[in-house]
């Protein structure tokens, strides 16, 4: 048995964390997330209601779960109201002991999220969200970010703000973009939301450390995905911070050899958001066209945060293994194998060409010259609602073995559809 679980997703983001995450939540005395902002949307679906999380850690709809924002998130006061108001209009206990917040986040402020959109109109297009992830982790590397404990001095984190703020407008002013609300307005704003929250501040490293040693258990919880990593992911186009496995320590101020089990969440084919390159996307006009659609509609592939419909493809297992590595992935969970029920062959992409050769490595540059060289396996039938494996076919059982094989990781979790009962478990988790 496991005292701690770190759950990342194994692809560009969007893979399903939520679900699975609820379902381990049940064996959980801590669920903490580690990295990211509000960019990452998370939706549960429970007895046909759906909840959409962008910023409170999941396990909040376990009552007996406390649930941590760690110091690796940038985080945004206004969106972590809003969510904390939605929950408890559901009757969902968001108090302070029940929902926490580490006192050294770093904070998003308005100027934030506009210097990010404008950045995003005139600049390259990465495919941001605009909510102001990246120039909040931009000011925390240049030292002018603001930790959310500071806001309890008023005289100090005003002249840590004004300089932050003016910084900002010089920016905008380059950029063009001129509705920019003044510095009084905005702090003033800033600490109304700040006073009705700061009870949920904590020393998140000192009330894990001591949960773990008393032997309480722990899940870790990521957002987006190992391929937007900003160091290992498809650079530049990736997200502001990293997304790895080995943040889930400094992410929330553990020990790495707390990270006991390694949890990599793939979806049964792939999906991208936004630019960048991708490999094994069923483009329109290709002889995959019908396949990449038959996911989008049946796989719902719309991001939860932007409402933006996500590029589908084919399952990329030299990507997978790739992020098997970076993670020291233990155990692999499979979602959403239902959506491919029906498909008459499936494809899985086990080497790529680049150039004049041909590769099982994938590429820190030029991945958008790789093109995928395919395995083609038979298709099964309807799946959804499988609750074991003796009710999978022969065929779904080949794919499941395949992707063992090529990546040299169990499949722990199967996910059959989207409601929360409907899961194989293979493995040993918690």
């Amino acid at each position: 048995m496991n005292q701690s679980v770190v759950l990342l997703g194994a692809q560009w983001g969007d893979e399903g964390k939520a679900k699975i995450i609820d379902h381990l939540a049940e064996s959980a005395s801590f669920v903490v997330r580690f990295q990211g902002g509000n960019n990452a949307g998370h939706t549960i679906v429970v007895q046909n209601q759906k909840t959409v999380l962008h910023l409170i850690p999941s396990g909040i709809l376990h009552k007996n779960t406390i649930n941590l924002i760690g110091n690796g998130v940038v985080f945004d006061m206004e969106v972590f109201l809003k969510e904390k108001n939605s929950l408890e209009e559901k009757g969902i206990d968001v108090s302070p002991a029940r929902l926490m917040i580490s006192e050294i986040v770093h904070v998003i402020t308005p100027y934030h999220r506009l210097l990010d959109l404008a950045r995003e109109r005139v600049k390259t297009k990465i495919g941001t969200t605009g909510r102001g992830i990246g120039p909040t982790y931009g000011d925390k590397a240049m030292r002018l970010g603001i930790r959310i404990g500071e806001f309890r001095d008023r005289k100090k984190v005003f002249e840590r703000y004004r300089a932050c703020y003016e910084d900002k407008i010089r920016q905008l002013n380059e950029l063009g973009e001129d509705k920019i609300p003044g510095l009084e307005e905005s702090f003033e704003n800033s600490l109304q939301q700040f006073s009705k929250l700061k009870a949920h501040l904590v020393d998140s490293s000192r009330i894990l450390n001591y949960a773990l040693r008393e032997k309480k258990k722990v899940l870790f919880e990521g957002a987006q995905g190992t391929l937007l990593d900003i160091d290992y992911g498809t650079y530049p186009y990736v997200t502001s911070s990293n997304t790895l496995a080995a943040f889930a320590a400094c992410g929330t101020g553990v020990g790495p050899r707390h990270l006991e089990y390694i949890l990599g969440l793939t979806k049964a084919y792939t999906t991208r958001v936004g630019a960048g390159p991708f490999p094994t996307e069923c483009l329109p006009g290709a002889s995959d066209e019908t396949a990449g659609k038959w996911m989008a509609e049946k796989g719902n592939e719309f991001g939860s945060t932007t409402g933006r419909a996500r590029r589908c493809g084919w399952l990329d297992l030299v990507a997978l293994k790739r992020a098997v590595e970076l993670n020291s992935v233990t155990g692999l969970a499979l979602s959403k194998m239902d959506v491919l029920s029906g498909l008459e062959t499936i494809k899985l992409a086990t080497a790529y060409e680049i150039g004049s050769k041909k590769t099982q490595d994938f590429p820190n540059f030029n991945l958008e010259e790789a093109k995928p060289v395919y395995e083609d396996l038979s298709g099964w039938g309807d799946l959804r609602g499988a609750k074991k494996e003796s009710e999978l076919s022969k065929e779904a059982k080949n794919f499941i073995h395949r992707i063992e094989e090529f990546t040299d990781v169990k499949v722990a979790m199967i996910s059959t559809g989207p409601e929360r009962d409907e899961m194989i478990i293979r493995d040993t988790i918690f």
